[in-house]
């Protein structure tokens, strides 16, 4: 099996933002988006462009392993979109168009009511190439009729950490993690 390294991923990230294929659709945004939360350290860059409901997001690794493999949250930033519902709603559509991840970050989409009840959650993971598609979140309980549902959009990259068994003395496991991913649109239905 064939599996394109992460180097050369994050070399296409890096691109990306001057260079596109001519395959590659570009959308303008129909979501009514705000930018979210977002969090991260020094070795990170990410930028949240409301208005295009595009995220970008970049992680230096530069982590050390610790006694527990693999922990902490990673970096992410995040779109926030909310809507009034006519009638009581089952399920929430997030589109992406034009995604392109290294390994290890993850789409992350959190629905929720007004009073900050979670109704629902979905993930989606890369690596993915000038890929688009939709995730689909079925509610846990369904909204109320004229409740305002919260869209919370973002992409997370991985928490650094090498690979079992410890190796100490290496860089983290992954010297660069990255994605973009534009957002054309969010439904509730």
């Amino acid at each position: 099996m064939f599996r394109i390294g992460t180097t050369a991923i994050a070399a296409a990230l890096l691109v990306a933002g001057t260079i596109a294929p001519a395959e590659a659709s570009s959308s303008k945004a129909t979501a009514s988006w705000k930018a979210g939360p977002s969090n991260g350290d020094a070795s990170t860059f990410h930028q949240v462009d409301a208005a295009a409901g595009e995220i970008t997001i970049f992680q230096h690794n530069t982590r050390q392993a610790g006694t527990v493999h693999c922990v902490g949250e990673g970096p992410r930033a995040t779109l926030v979109g909310e809507q009034v519902t006519s009638s009581p709603a089952s399920r929430v559509r997030v589109d992406y168009v034009d995604a392109i991840m290294t390994e290890h970050p993850i789409i992350d989409v959190v629905v929720m009511g007004s009073d900050g009840r979670v109704l629902g959650h979905r993930s989606a993971f890369g690596p993915k190439y000038y890929e688009s598609g939709a995730l689909e979140v079925p509610l846990f309980k369904k909204s109320k009729a004229g409740e305002t549902v919260r869209v919370l959009t973002g992409l997370q990259v991985h928490a650094g950490c090498l690979p079992h068994p410890f190796v100490l003395g290496l860089a983290g496991s992954r010297p660069l993690e990255g994605a973009r991913v534009t957002f054309p649109s969010f439904s509730v239905s």
